[in-house]
């Protein structure tokens, strides 16, 4: 076989891969450590927040009914009975004509219902002098305003971020259920490829897909177990896999996927369930079973990178049960032709809140994504897109 005898539909594909695709398993991690961490299990708040009403102001807790006489120009004096800052309470109960200095984050005293901002008042002793009317619970955050006992605080599913770190703990939640981190095998393979450019000489080039995978996967809360680059040497292709299987979840393996004298891939690995996509650009994408899936990938950088957002991402996120791309929806900046029957990949950059393309193609040319924000899907189906056209853009990583 020297050529595709056929290309798998796109929605096809995704949908076989995704039928391959198990819930990952979970485990209980502190807090500190659930940062880019996936929740795999709603999580509920076992406590009122803010647990009691507190002040919302540096001023003085009052009961409100004492200001209702003031109008413009007069005031009502009321005496200062205790003072009390953040994290400190006071055992005496305001009554009427009394007042508690409180500080921002005070415990509002019993008795008191309100809280005069400072600024509307004037101190002279043990006294205070109000100029301005307030009414019940002003300036007062009241106990639960925040959140309530019970109250579902993170979804199944959510990517622990720095502002729910701040959330949690100030629950008092100490530890979290979160789904593993898939462990992930890189292969690269290839007799051209080579680390540095002083070694990039006589039709040698650098090995650019290892570092770029590598950071994909951690960026998609993967663990990299093994990043190995082989020669297009059947033996050491085989090692590099059995070695791969012993701590991996997954394995990526790049190059050797098409149908040349040294493309060993298809004849080696068993069980592949669909090798060859109707995309563009990237259809040398095989996916395989072998005890663990295993993604046969181009070595062309841009078709790897392609095959990664638009294959890879999606098994992530099935196993993951989350959504890793954020995405959004705008009208597209210029008229776009594409080819009919594959999915096209293309390449875009955000502008004045439009969507546009970056001319530049093909599997190699790596400047296509270093200069993009984000990609598009044009569907196998449509010949072109319309300047105007509504698309949706998926941000890179």
């Amino acid at each position: 076989m020297n050529e595709f005898k056929s290309l798998m539909p796109y929605a096809k594909a995704l949908e076989l891969l995704r039928s391959y695709s198990k819930e990952f398993s979970s485990e209980i991690i502190g807090v500190e450590e659930s940062i880019d961490r996936v929740v795999s299990k709603d999580i509920f708040s076992d406590i009122d927040s803010p647990a009691f009403d507190r002040s919302a102001m540096d001023g003085y807790a009052i009961q409100a009914k004492d200001t209702f006489t003031i109008s413009e120009g007069s005031y009502v004096t009321l005496k200062v009975i205790d003072s009390i800052t953040a994290g400190t309470i006071s055992k005496t109960e305001v009554s009427v004509g009394e007042t508690i200095e409180v500080m921002t984050g005070a415990m509002i005293p019993k008795g008191a219902d309100s809280v005069v901002m400072q600024e509307f008042t004037e101190r002279e002793n043990e006294t205070i002098k109000v100029y301005k009317k307030v009414f019940p619970y002003m300036h007062v955050s009241r106990k639960g305003e925040d959140i309530r006992k019970g109250d579902l605080i993170l979804k199944k599913g959510t990517i622990v971020a720095p502002e729910h770190l701040s959330l949690l703990k100030s629950l008092g939640i100490e530890k979290i259920n979160v789904k593993k981190r898939p462990r992930v095998s890189i292969i690269v393979t290839g007799d051209e490829l080579v680390d540095r450019a002083d070694e990039a000489s006589d039709g040698k080039i650098i090995d650019s897909n290892s570092i770029m995978l590598s950071s994909l996967l951690k960026k998609s809360m993967c663990d990299v177990s093994h990043q190995i680059r082989v020669s297009d040497d059947q033996e050491e292709i085989l090692n590099a896999i059995k070695i791969s299987k012993n701590d991996s979840d997954i394995i990526l393996i790049t190059g050797g996927s098409s149908f040349g004298k040294k493309d060993y891939l298809p004849k080696l690995i068993d069980n592949i369930l669909f090798h060859g996509v109707t995309i563009k650009p990237g259809k040398l994408l095989g996916f395989a079973i072998q005890d663990i899936p295993i993604f046969i990938m181009s070595g062309y950088p841009v078709a790897s990178f392609v095959q990664f957002y638009i294959f890879v991402i999606h098994y992530l996120e099935s196993i993951l049960k989350t959504n890793l791309l954020k995405s959004v929806e705008l009208n597209f900046s210029e008229n776009y032709s594409s080819e009919l029957g594959r999915v096209e990949f293309v390449r875009c950059i955000l502008k004045n809140n439009e969507i546009y393309p970056i001319r530049l193609s093909g599997s190699g040319v790596i400047s296509s994504i270093s200069n993009s924000s984000g990609f598009i899907l044009i569907n196998e189906n449509i010949e072109g897109i319309n300047k105007g056209d509504k698309y949706r853009f998926y941000y890179y990583l």
